[in-house]
């Protein structure tokens, strides 16, 4: 096949002139190679957090560098018309990002700021990986400074910032630790199965009312969150609707000790892949850029039909392999998502063999999805003899292909102003 470039897309993390934002860098930087040494020593290096690259200071402010990612669960909302996320996307979410939470309770680190715009995805390896350790610290060794942002602030961690904002903090007895970003992760869920954040129930106290009594009421935090089925279209079964709840109610909880762990977490039944209940639509696969293509009502008409469409692919990026699928598939898989998603937006309404066609990013990882794709083997080829000319109609490629690289939009991290630019590989990493 093609060979694989040698330079990577990174993204540069820029930090404010200050000394705040000069220590947070800093303590980003020693979080993460801690993390990466801890990984190192126990052959456990998760892949769902967003690693440093490199590092360096120019003009006396802080650069880190990252892989570039495309675009955090806010962008993904955004698409998704600020609806309810497909369940899909909301249980890969949850697996991943409970993976690298389990990966940080192992090592004793406490994130400190689980939220939206700190989850994103990574087109490239078809995941999602949490982001931004500026304020994150091992436990026991918590900096004194606020925690968690309002909307998935702990009880713990509200008072711990009061406490701070006092000048009266100790950290010996803060009661912020990994169970704290279980609470947050919890809001986070909530936010992607139904698109509105979940009430809150506004209290001064660590622990409700409730909680305190003997015997067993109902928290007031849970009180706030809404039982009923999401009413949006989206077909959702009272079962998996009652065990995502069960999930949640597990999560937030106001004592820290009683919070369902990481680990469990990764074992309910809500998560269980056999509980698995949609198969994607085509516009669900849209939300999720990748770096393969699905093409749809490609019909070919002889043996040279594939290597065709392969040529009129490679125009917009370099190609890793070419899959004929039955029903008129193809899938074409790129090296890099941006390619793919430059070849999507050109190729998306051309006209082959007097057939539109239509394209959607393929689901990272599955070769094949009986529902969505299935190969077919060489010795199982069938051309599918339509009595057209294979010919594409409507534009021209490589004009489409020129214009396309004006309309690459890149989903950046809002929190702090990000630079795209171009790496080579560092044989270290």
């Amino acid at each position: 096949m093609h060979r694989r470039p040698q330079d990577i897309k990174a993204a540069v993390k820029i930090f404010k002139q200050a000394q705040r934002f000069e220590a947070a860098g800093v303590n980003e930087i020693e979080i993460l190679e801690y993390l990466r040494r801890r990984g190192e020593l126990t052959k456990c290096k998760c892949r769902h957090i967003a690693w440093l690259i490199d590092y360096f200071s120019y003009k006396g402010v802080m650069h880190l560098v990252f892989d570039r990612l495309d675009c955090n669960l806010h962008h993904i909302l955004l698409k998704n018309s600020n609806k309810g996320l497909p369940l899909y996307i909301v249980k890969e979410c949850a697996r991943h990002i409970l993976e690298a939470l389990r990966f940080l309770a192992a090592n004793m680190v406490v994130h400190g700021d689980v939220k939206m715009s700190n989850i994103m995805w990574n087109a490239n390896r078809g995941l999602f990986q949490l982001v931004d350790f500026a304020l994150s610290f091992v436990k026991e060794n918590q900096p004194y400074q606020p925690l968690q942002s309002a909307g998935c602030q702990s009880p713990e961690a509200g008072m711990w910032n009061r406490m701070v904002i006092e000048g009266t903090a100790d950290r010996s007895n803060s009661g912020c630790c990994c169970a704290s970003d279980m609470w947050s992760f919890a809001f986070v869920l909530w936010y992607m199965y139904t698109g509105t954040p979940a009430c809150r129930y506004e209290t001064d106290n660590p622990v409700c009312d409730n909680c305190l009594k003997a015997e067993e009421i109902l928290c007031l935090h849970l009180k706030q969150i809404n039982t009923q089925i999401p009413n949006d279209g989206r077909k959702i079964t009272a079962e998996h609707h009652e065990l995502f709840h069960d999930l949640i109610m597990k999560m937030i909880k106001c004592k820290p000790e009683e919070r369902i762990t990481s680990s469990n977490a990764l074992q309910h039944l809500f998560l269980e892949p056999s509980a698995e209940l949609l198969i994607p639509s085509l516009a669900d696969m849209m939300l999720l850029p990748t770096t393969t293509l699905l093409m749809d009502n490609v019909y070919l008409q002889h043996a040279d039909s594939l290597k065709d469409v392969e040529e009129m692919c490679a125009r917009f990026g370099v190609i890793r392999q070419v899959t004929r699928g039955s029903d008129g598939k193809v899938l074409i898989q790129y090296f890099d998502a941006d390619e793919c998603s430059r070849a999507h937006s050109a190729l998306t309404g051309w006209i082959y063999n007097d057939r539109t066609v239509i394209t959607c990013f393929y689901l990272s990882g599955k070769s094949s999805i009986h529902e969505i794709f299935t190969p077919v083997e060489p010795t199982q080829q069938k051309i599918h003899d339509n009595g057209r000319p294979n010919t594409l109609g409507k534009r021209s490629v490589d004009s489409e292909s020129e214009s396309s690289e004006k309309d690459n939009v890149k989903c950046m991290k809002n929190s702090n102003e990000n630079l795209d630019i171009d790496l080579k590989v560092k044989t270290s990493f």
